[in-house]
């Protein structure tokens, strides 16, 4: 039985150990599947890798072998077909056959074990360098078209080709001028006005309103190509494509109502008194007390009126209302009479004092919170198809 026990006890042990082995042999491929699959540049990397943590592999070995030769010749095949085409864009497809076949045969000279495996990797260094060059020229040309088209649409795509440029060819010619002027050219700009709140809120409304345009300017998920403005920072109307409007409906901050409900609590409680005998005796006293719960509510809520509006022809392209609330609240109890004859709950909030109620900025900015988040959450699926 004690044999038997430790046999498990060693099995369960060993099952994490097993796991963790496995995981260790399949981040260290031999390559062998991609080579199965006809994916020799990927096959290629692994069996390099390999390599590099086992030199005498010979899955390893027997992969590199087979797999790097297909490699180049595909990637040479590709060059060699996109050559005869007549896309504006052929060349990014050679420079990357180029480049895999170079990234091989870097990898490859890293590694001694591969060396004697693939003697001598190609360089097609020379060829990488001009394909790039002739890439990021095609890019800059696209670029270059789409700007004298004078829209927005084509602004954004000449954009992106000069950005794809300056990824095939660092600075190449005046690409980053021509960056930031594509980019100024496909940006909207949408000039937010304050939201309108009584002068004694104005603080409290610009610190929510910042938090608004600080959403709308750096949230990841908002459209790169859309940028907002308040219009107190820039008063230039005139550059403005859009307008984008706030304001109350309805609004009230501070509403307090009270409520009270009295009852009469009645219990029974016993207690041992002595008598003149010296004997003792249990005896029931009837307690009573007049017991009060105080709740006190103050209501602020509103309704947030947001348009957005075309600003060279007046047109109200969206418009949408956003309601909000918030309730600050306080209960607390007082009694008349004997404390014995309360419950828990009544003993509890007999120890509650009454407390004044926030400050109405700082309720006006609670108020706000449940709006903020319909606000921007509907601000980015509207501009996404900007």
């Amino acid at each position: 039985m004690k044999l038997y026990l430790l046999k498990t006890s060693f099995y369960r042990n060993s099952i994490p150990l097993f796991i963790l082995l496995l995981f260790i042999i399949s981040a260290c491929s031999s390559g062998k599947k991609a080579l199965q699959k006809g994916n020799y540049y990927e096959a290629t990397l692994q069996s390099v890798e390999r390599l590099r943590q086992s030199p005498n592999n010979k899955k390893a070995r027997h992969t590199l072998g087979e797999a790097y030769y297909r490699a180049v010749e595909e990637n040479l095949r590709i060059t060699r077909t996109t050559e005869t085409t007549t896309t504006t864009l052929n060349w990014e497809k050679i420079a990357e056959s180029y480049g895999r076949i170079n990234e091989m045969g870097n990898e490859i000279r890293k590694s001694p074990a591969a060396l004697q495996v693939v003697k001598n990797p190609k360089s097609y260094l020379g060829e990488e360098i001009k394909a790039k060059d002739k890439a990021a020229e095609a890019r800059y040309g696209e670029g270059v078209k789409a700007m004298t088209l004078n829209n927005r649409e084509d602004a954004k795509r000449a954009y992106l080709h000069f950005v794809k440029a300056d990824e095939w060819v660092k600075n190449y010619k005046d690409v980053s001028t021509q960056i930031k002027k594509s980019k100024e050219a496909a940006t909207l700009k949408v000039l937010v006005q304050p939201i309108q709140v009584p002068n004694s809120f104005s603080l409290e409304r610009d610190f929510v309103q910042n938090q608004v345009m600080e959403y709308l300017n750096t949230n990841r998920r908002m459209n790169e190509f859309v940028v907002f403005y308040l219009s107190w920072e820039t008063p230039n109307y005139c550059c403005a494509d859009q307008f984008l409007l706030m304001s109350f409906d309805e609004f009230t901050v501070g509403q307090v109502f009270q409520k009270e409900k009295s009852t009469t609590a009645i219990d029974s409680v016993r207690r041992s008194v002595r008598l003149d005998d010296g004997s003792s005796k249990t005896i029931t006293d009837a307690v009573k007390a007049d017991y009060t719960h105080h709740e006190q509510y103050v209501v602020s809520n509103g309704v947030l009126d947001v348009r957005v509006i075309d600003a060279k022809t007046n047109r109200i392209l969206m418009q949408d209302k956003y309601p909000g609330e918030f309730v600050w609240r306080n209960e607390w109890g007082t009694y008349q009479g004997d404390k014995r004859a309360l419950d828990d709950d009544q003993e509890n909030a007999i120890k509650v004092r009454p407390v004044s109620p926030p400050p109405s900025q700082d309720l006006f900015v609670e108020l706000f919170k449940p709006i903020y988040d319909q606000l921007t959450g509907n601000m980015r699926r509207f501009y996404k198809k900007y």
